[in-house]
């Protein structure tokens, strides 16, 4: 077992919970914001219509957290979520991507690349792709037009998958530009994820700490105070202090996180550290 690992161990066992808060990666239960519950109705309605939709905002806030949770939580008998995140792909190779998480072999053509699609697309029956693009502003003009024209497929009457392009806020303004203005007149929704506010902080720490088996509040208020300036709101730095801070607090046997934990947690957080001294 590594230092790390131990050190995780022993501050859960010390805090009495089932795995650690405030985690980097995906699958976690969103805190519900008024936002989250716009977007996800955004995306519920992307899937069941086949629309195109689109879920912007600046680094750190959670989009392809929220995406990808949400795709975990669709019916697999209705939906088929295919996500893709090498933005550096050409529209040749996004076909090529979409392709292979399809259960297909692409070849060199791309006209029998479009008929293994179409193929791919009919075995599924009833079932709807939802194909996801993440960091979508840094795909090629290519990838885009590819992922446009497909769309215009139609396979009956309805279009060949639901499209959700995940991406920072210049994304929209981007897509309005005259080269991409045909992939931007079917955008049918969009949504911006903002940072927490300052009231939004305390009840976002407060969820994840229940999400892994911690139902009393631990942060002193002036614990909060450091988190909500040096994160500024953004839930990803929020999350690196938290969770430094919590293991700080766990190693000190300390009954609270406390304003010295933060700072500990600071001195880890390059993001957070031009916010506020230490």
């Amino acid at each position: 077992m590594s230092a790390e690992t131990h050190l995780w161990k022993e501050a859960m066992q010390f805090w009495g919970v089932v795995s650690v808060p405030f985690p980097e990666g995906f699958g976690a239960a969103p805190y519900r914001t008024g936002a989250v519950e716009e977007t996800l109705l955004l995306l519920n309605q992307t899937a069941a219509l086949r629309s195109v939709s689109l879920i912007v905002g600046e680094p750190g806030v959670g989009k392809s957290s929220l995406v990808a949770w949400w795709c975990a939580q669709l019916d697999p008998k209705q939906y088929r979520p295919l996500i893709v995140t090498h933005s550096a792909l050409s529209g040749t190779g996004l076909l090529a991507t979409l392709l292979y998480k399809l259960g297909k072999v692409p070849r060199m053509r791309r006209d029998v690349n479009l008929q293994a699609l179409e193929a791919a697309s009919a075995e599924l029956g009833r079932v709807t792709p939802v194909l996801v693009l993440d960091e979508a502003q840094n795909y090629q003009r290519s990838a885009l037009e590819e992922m446009r024209l497909l769309f215009g497929l139609n396979l009956g009457r309805q279009p060949l998958f639901g499209l959700v392009l995940v991406g920072d806020n210049y994304l929209l303004d981007t897509l309005r530009m005259q080269s991409y203005r045909a992939l931007y007149s079917r955008i049918s929704g969009h949504m911006t994820l903002p940072r927490l506010s300052r009231e939004q902080v305390t009840p976002y720490l407060a969820h994840a700490l229940e999400l892994v088996g911690h139902k009393t509040a631990i942060f002193a208020p002036a614990s909060v105070e450091m988190l909500i300036e040096a994160s500024a709101g953004v839930p990803r730095t929020l999350n690196f202090l938290a969770r430094h801070a919590w293991s700080q607090a766990a190693m000190g046997k300390a009954s609270a996180i406390l304003p010295e934990h933060v700072s500990l947690a600071l001195r880890a957080v390059p993001a957070a550290q031009e916010r506020l001294p230490i």
